[in-house]
């Protein structure tokens, strides 16, 4: 839960700084209110770290995140109201440009005082929490990015039962021709085995190390596991013991060097490093040197395992095999020869169906299917299995944690940071299966403050660190390729169950899918809501919806009603709605709201009202035949995506298209003889 909380205060803390910065807070007389609560987030930040790095599992320091939660998301609401206010101020001060407007009918004093006070007693409620914390053992520490002391062991050796390997030949058989083969020029060139955790990466490289050409073809084999303790002096002591030496108990790089060579020189050797982690090329390429040094023969290669293809590059591979899921019939035949094997349930129809259905939820992963199996084993009775099937396991896969989510959370573990791990956790609002755009993933992720613009630079917009996100989890296997992507492109993506699984365990349940708007208790930190419509049903009411709520998905063949009224702080709207054609006049109510997809519905006009949503980042419509008057006061625009028919084509879509500054998406632009329709509209936007 600390991790969740964590990423709720950062969220935070990324919101106050540029509104410390604006000249209107001066103005307003906030300025320093605003820099006292960002020291006091900073200092509750520190504060929660300490409780992630102790794993604290105590009911009052778990007590204690909840509220500091519930703060938090009231700390974010009153950033989000001020910073409305702001550019409310802009939008208006564009007809004045004068800062002494700044005090206009629409922003009267009280308000000033309002939002003083309110930024007062957020900070005397996270002072609260300050000093509880001190109470229950928490102490600040400082915020760096580590691993955790414990680690799980997850040592690996070349050993496997080849009865328990299925559907492989193929793949086997193309890594042992990269393996044999003489193509390679380079000296001791690395093969790389890539798939997600729990795959059979390991299985495979076992499996390779026992085909008869490969056993022939070196002198010497040598399994290491190497996981995520990636030390030169360790790696080349694991080699002698390999050997059959004894431990050298010396961490001279030199000395265990001379020890190998007595061994390896003038031999062709094969080398597999199994779960490898290690992205730092300079780490590698030190170790490299070494493994060179002892003087193998011509035609040594390294075999290596591991989740990621920037490991695969660090270590200069010259031979990639991607490793997929198991085929349905090897899945099948795996399943089968596991669950029904001597002294474990007898092979029945009732107990094949009910195996095939739970055999589909396991993704064709064969760590999960051993997993699952180790279940089911020991279970003789059809009922038995059916409560398997109908597990809560699949909701919340607390029993798999000790199987294929120990492999998984500890990939998650290591992702390289808390903004990365905050956006896979967000994935968690698509529904299993669903194939999500990169772009509209990107775009979340920045409506929901998971991506600091700052890390980037000067040079670097928030999509550019967004793709870089994308590109890490994706390489990582966390995100699988689907249709609709070019060869050098990938623009569409889905997430395995087991995957998906795991975003929204991390996610602290913030994250809620549910079917036909069934209730949710109060107590529920729901934060983002996905909800499912069956055919026929209409969403009017929403019972038990906590009020604080920032995304909703609503997928179905019904449409959305009154959803303003009880969600006004929602900061991200997408609806899948096939026969939506309206889109109510309260959506101008909804001032905290930054992303609005309705490109699945068949709303073509926008309301009027929608231009008071100046927060508006994303705004995506398939057809739009009407667009208000006053668009372009939507200042913070970034993206604009529509589709308009041919009769639209000779006027001009919409005036004053130049004010949106940030405009960085505009599939189309009519120019024409009216104000504001001329080329020259789109002079300054530079970020188009």
């Amino acid at each position: 839960m600390a991790e969740a909380v964590l990423s709720f205060v950062s969220v935070i803390l990324n919101k106050i700084l540029p509104l410390t910065a604006d000249e209107i807070s001066r103005v307003w007389g906030v300025k320093k209110d605003l820099q006292k609560l960002a020291k006091k987030v900073e200092m509750v930040e520190a504060l929660i770290f300490d409780a992630k790095c102790k794993k604290s599992t105590s009911k009052a320091v778990q007590l204690w995140l909840k509220r500091l939660q519930s703060v938090a998301r009231d700390a974010e609401i009153v950033l989000d109201d001020f910073g409305y206010e702001v550019l409310q101020q802009k939008v208006e001060n564009r007809k004045r440009d004068k800062v002494r407007n700044f005090f206009s009918s629409s922003n009267p004093i009280s308000f000033h005082l309002e939002m003083a006070n309110k930024i007062k007693n957020v900070s005397a409620s996270l002072e609260e929490a300050y000093r509880e914390a001190n109470q229950i053992g928490l102490h600040p520490v400082q915020l760096t990015m580590t691993s955790a002391d414990h680690k799980e062991d997850r040592s690996t050796d070349p050993f496997m039962d080849e009865s328990e390997m299925m559907g492989r030949e193929v793949e086997k058989s193309h890594v042992v021709r990269m393996l044999i083969s003489s193509d390679y020029k380079k000296d001791l060139p690395v093969m790389s085995i890539v798939g997600l955790g729990g795959q059979g990466k390991t299985t495979l490289a076992q499996l390779v190390l026992k085909n008869g050409s490969v056993v022939k073809h070196f002198d010497e084999t040598i399994w290491i596991c190497v996981s995520d303790d990636f030390k030169v002096e360790r790696l080349l002591n694991e080699m002698l013991q390999s050997l059959g030496k004894k431990n050298a108990e010396t961490t001279n790089r030199e000395a265990l060097v001379r020890r190998l060579q007595e061994n390896l020189q003038g031999k062709s050797c094969l080398l597999v490093l199994d779960d490898v982690w290690n992205d730092n090329r300079e780490k590698w390429d030190r170790t490299r040197k070494c493994l060179l040094a002892i003087g193998g023969a011509l035609g040594s290669k390294i075999l290596a395992t591991t989740r990621s293809d920037e490991v695969a590059s660090a270590m200069q591979t010259s031979g990639l095999y991607h490793l997929e899921i198991l085929s349905d019939d090897y899945s099948w035949m795996l399943f089968e020869k596991l669950a029904f094997a001597d002294g474990g349930a007898r092979k029945t129809l009732d107990l094949v169906d009910i195996g095939r259905r739970i055999l589909k939820k396991c993704g064709d992963v064969p760590l999960a299917i051993k997993v699952i199996e180790g279940l089911l084993y020991s279970k003789k009775d059809a009922s038995e299995w059916l409560t398997i099937e109908k597990s809560e396991i699949w909701n919340k896969s607390s029993n798999i944690a000790n199987g294929v989510f120990s492999v998984l959370k500890l990939s998650y573990e290591n992702l390289p940071s808390l903004s990365m791990k905050q956006c896979f956790a967000s994935c968690s609002i698509f529904l299993k299966d669903t194939v999500m755009e990169k772009e509209s993933l990107i775009q979340i992720w920045m409506i929901q403050g998971l991506i600091n613009d700052a890390k980037g630079g000067a040079h670097l917009q928030m999509e550019d660190i967004g793709s870089d996100y994308f590109n890490i989890l994706f390489r990582s296997s966390w995100l699988q390729a689907t249709f609709g992507n070019s060869i050098n492109k990938i623009k569409f993506c889905r997430m395995h169950d087991l995957v998906h699984d795991l975003s929204l365990q991390v996610s602290n349940n913030c994250c809620l899918n549910t079917e036909d708007g069934m209730e949710v208790s109060h107590d529920d930190e729901v934060m983002h809501l996905t909800i499912i419509l069956s055919q026929g049903k209409m969403l009017k009411n929403i019972k038990g919806i906590p009020p604080n709520w920032q995304t909703f998905y609503l997928v179905g063949d019904g449409m959305l009603e009154d959803i303003s009224k009880t969600s006004r702080h929602l900061c991200v709207l997408k609806v899948d709605c096939t026969n939506g054609t309206h889109l109510s006049n309260a959506v101008g109510d909804m001032k905290h709201l930054r992303h609005l997809d309705i490109s699945k519905t068949r709303v073509t006009a926008l309301p009027d009202s929608i231009t008071k949503l100046y927060n508006l980042i994303t705004l995506k419509v398939f057809c739009v035949k009407e667009i208000p008057k006053k668009f372009s006061n939507l200042i913070n625009l970034r993206h604009f995506q529509f589709l308009f028919g041919a009769a639209l084509v000779q006027s001009c879509l919409f005036p004053g298209t130049g004010q949106l500054s940030n405009l960085q998406t505009l599939p189309y632009f009519v120019v024409s003889q009216a104000k504001g329709c001329q080329l020259e509209e789109l002079e300054h936007l530079s970020n188009l």
